[in-house]
């Protein structure tokens, strides 16, 4: 099977889509520094929420039925609960890792998800893996453990944990590749917009009383935080994760899933910029490792599935 070729319309879209995503950890930062700050796992909620409202916005402009058919229940209702379930789980160790470790390392870690992804595709359906997709997936991995030995010898951007916050991080990917392969599985039967607006409800659902309950701050009381978190909801997570679906649909796979590395490098700078967290040599080196680890995984991968 031959790839697509290339739309510069769909690659602007998924760089689009990828740059609005890596301002996620920096809106979520934002949002508990200061005077009427939220807490990081109320960022999480309101993330979803905020996500979730506008998508349900656009189906209404749009006209699109939200509420499934009665014949859309035929193989029951997991689709509408399950990536809610993993979505929930992947917002509250991703937020919650911000107050322990830099949003250059957690943004990194997190994005090994499609390491997790190919390796249950390999344990549990038996997929074969290419020699470049091992070989990649060991740099990678190489490259996880010099970042997690770098939040151990040197990470002053946080006053929490750091490598506490790198699991946290890790669980993250673990998440998000239960969550990759929920959608995987039921983007047979309904539309990934209509998945996902359905995972960002059932997720504020289950966010809410973990926020609500917790100690931090959970209601706003200034225009910037709530600024920060409409950019988190709107713009990151409703219009991020839309460009990138967008993208996806005119793009070769092999360029679209490399593309999407952007994300964390860019993540990483804007750490810099915005919030003040400075990259060590170790952390630049682990990361360099991470991101090429990754490059040529997925490299691997792909070309296997596109002869």
């Amino acid at each position: 099977m031959h790839e697509s070729p290339i739309s510069i319309r769909h690659l602007f879209g998924l760089i689009a889509g990828a740059l609005c995503i890596a301002f996620a950890p920096i809106f979520a930062v934002l949002a508990s520094q200061g005077d009427g700050a939220v807490g990081m796992w109320d960022s999480a909620f309101w993330r979803v929420c905020l996500g979730a409202v506008a998508l349900g916005i656009l189906f209404g402009v749009q006209r699109k039925r939200v509420i499934p058919k009665r014949s859309e229940f035929s193989g029951g209702y997991i689709w509408l609960w399950l990536p809610g379930l993993v979505f929930a789980g992947d917002f509250w160790a991703w937020h919650w890792s911000f107050e322990h470790t830099s949003v250059a390392n957690s943004t990194l870690l997190a994005n090994t998800a499609i390491l997790w992804v190919t390796l249950f595709a390999w344990f549990v359906w038996k997929e074969k893996l290419t020699r470049l997709f091992v070989t990649g997936a060991g740099a990678a991995f190489a490259g996880m453990a010099m970042l997690m030995l770098s939040a151990m010898t040197h990470d002053p951007s946080t006053a929490g944990n750091p490598i506490f916050g790198d699991f946290l991080a890790l669980l993250t990917a673990l998440f998000y590749a239960s969550y990759q392969l929920c959608m995987k599985r039921f983007r047979r039967d309904h539309s990934a917009p209509l998945l996902m607006f359905w995972a960002s409800a059932v997720a504020a659902l289950i966010l809410f009383p973990l926020a609500w309950f917790h100690s931090d701050p959970f209601w706003p009381n200034e225009g910037k935080i709530w600024g920060a978190l409409i950019g988190l909801g709107v713009l990151s997570h409703a219009c991020g994760q839309g460009l990138i679906a967008y993208g996806f649909g005119g793009l070769p796979a092999s360029l679209a899933t490399v593309t999407l590395l952007i994300q964390p490098v860019a993540t990483a700078f804007l750490g810099v910029w915005i919030l003040d967290q400075p990259l060590v040599p170790m952390q630049m080196l682990g990361a360099a490792v991470v991101i090429g680890g990754l490059f040529f995984a997925i490299r691997g991968q792909v070309n296997r599935s596109n002869p």
